[in-house]
């Protein structure tokens, strides 16, 4: 009974995080969702900045304490191995949903094009960076990156083994093609609005930061295999065309 209740936990994480993702590309894209980064109600800038910077410093905190080591050998004695990253998931799907929800809008432009070319190429360039983002997650194991293939394996009664190192697809040219692809949809707009600048500019800085750290577990995890990676390829710009 513990293993299928297990499953579904995986399984409702999963949804609410895809539907969190969809929802993201739709609040930074300023179409498609209930709520933008842009849409609703104007209150004074200072305290719209001040909503929007605690709502998003609880979403970098959230994300990065949960996803380091520390935390999770203290984390795992409350949350059964097995459903721990569909829990930080959840959790990480609930705290976008907060931005969702009590973002207040900065609207004044700071800058923006109406150039038909210019707005044809940020619109390209925020969906293929948003399809990255997808691909990227696939080609080193999207089952495994949102707490799927561990509760699967749990319910089946199989020992869960992490896997191996690997660079496949887009890794072989950037360390980090998720961060790249998500950095591109939140900057690819032709309006850039007060409010939009300050989510895509403290994203972008906490992608920088967190990488960092993320970096750290994975040498720990894989040692020279992939500290050697490090020095072959670089962690947002390909150093070259071929690997």
């Amino acid at each position: 009974m513990l293993r299928l209740l297990a499953l579904l936990y995986g399984l409702i994480g999963y949804v609410v995080f895809l539907g969190a993702f969809l929802y993201l590309i739709g609040f930074v894209g300023n179409r498609y969702t209930f709520s933008t980064v842009d849409s609703g109600l104007q209150i004074p800038a200072g305290e719209a900045f001040l909503v929007n910077l605690a709502l998003l410093a609880g979403f970098a905190m959230q994300h990065s304490i949960m996803a380091r080591r520390g935390f999770k050998k203290y984390w795992r004695r409350i949350v059964p191995a097995p459903v721990e990253r569909t829990t930080y998931v959840m959790a990480s799907s609930v705290t976008l949903a907060a931005i969702f929800r009590y973002w207040e809008p900065m609207p004044d432009l700071v800058w923006f094009t109406q150039n038909p070319a210019a707005v044809m190429a940020l619109h390209v360039l925020f969906w293929a960076g948003w399809a990255m983002v997808v691909a990227a997650s696939v080609q080193i194991g999207h089952a495994e990156l949102f707490g799927l293939r561990q509760v699967w394996l749990y319910a089946r009664g199989k020992p869960y083994t992490p896997p191996a190192f690997h660079a496949p697809g887009f890794y072989r040219y950037l360390r980090h093609p998720m961060m790249v692809g998500m950095v591109a949809g939140f900057w690819s707009t032709p309006e850039m609005s007060q409010g939009h600048l300050m989510l895509a500019g403290f994203l972008t800085l906490y992608v920088v930061a967190a990488r960092k750290l993320e970096e750290r577990d994975l040498r720990r995890d894989h040692g020279s295999v992939y500290e050697s990676y490090m020095r072959r390829v670089a962690a947002y710009w390909p150093r070259r065309l071929r690997p």
